[in-house]
């Protein structure tokens, strides 16, 4: 079994990969968001230049 040391380094490398996890998820989120309302924009500017 884990020593009580053994455990606790388990446990603090788990949450730093957890972490390290829900930033790098987060980042992605909002770069994916904002590549979106970047070309939802650009297609509306597309659309509306074509109806001139």
């Amino acid at each position: 079994m884990f020593s009580a040391v053994g455990g606790a380094h388990l446990l603090i490398l788990l949450l730093g990969w957890l972490v390290a996890l829900a930033v790098i998820g987060l980042v992605t989120y909002f770069v994916v968001r904002l590549a979106v309302l970047h070309a939802m924009k650009a297609h509306t500017r597309w659309v509306d230049g074509g109806k001139q």
